[in-house]
């Protein structure tokens, strides 16, 4: 954030993770869409805690494990924002350079995350199901394209005006 004033500077990385929570809001809507739709519980692997050995000891409710979800997203697109920022510093990445990187790194958490559903006490798909690792992917492809979209925008937002 080169050139910015520490007051604008907060604003992009407040800008950053509103967009975290934009699109862990639009992954969240699609799992529960998709959990209703076909039945596989990823809605409920995208909530899941209870292998997390300090939060396993609480009983925690659906709208706080959703609240646990989107801090989670917000701090992950604030992370991938600085970055992309730092690379806009030098030249600014185009919109499907952003749009692909970032729904690629999107899928890869997908894939990543999945197999926590071994640890789980039970609710959430079993680790050989195909439909539910296919909801699962597609969604966080999805999730990390929006995050691309939405990071980008923050991105050109920011960028100084040019006087006509």
């Amino acid at each position: 954030m080169n050139g910015l004033n520490p007051k604008r500077s907060a604003a992009f990385l407040l800008a950053f993770a509103a967009a975290g929570l934009a699109s862990g809001t639009l992954l969240g809507l699609t799992l529960k869409a998709a959990q209703d739709l076909s039945g596989h519980r990823v809605y409920r692997l995208l909530l899941n805690a209870d292998y997390v050995p300090v939060l396993k000891q609480f009983r925690l409710t659906e709208v706080t494990e959703f609240v646990i979800h989107l801090f989670i997203s917000a701090a992950l697109c604030l992370i991938l924002g600085w970055i992309w920022q730092k690379r806009a510093d030098r030249r600014m990445p185009s919109t499907a350079s952003m749009i692909g990187v970032t729904a690629l790194i999107g899928g890869v958490v997908g894939l990543l995350l999945y197999p926590t559903t071994l640890l789980s006490a039970g609710g959430t798909p079993p680790i050989d199901s195909l439909p539910a690792w296919a909801w699962w992917l597609a969604a966080h492809l999805l999730y990390g394209a929006a995050s691309g979209l939405l990071l980008r925008a923050v991105l050109l937002a920011q960028r100084p005006r040019r006087r006509m």
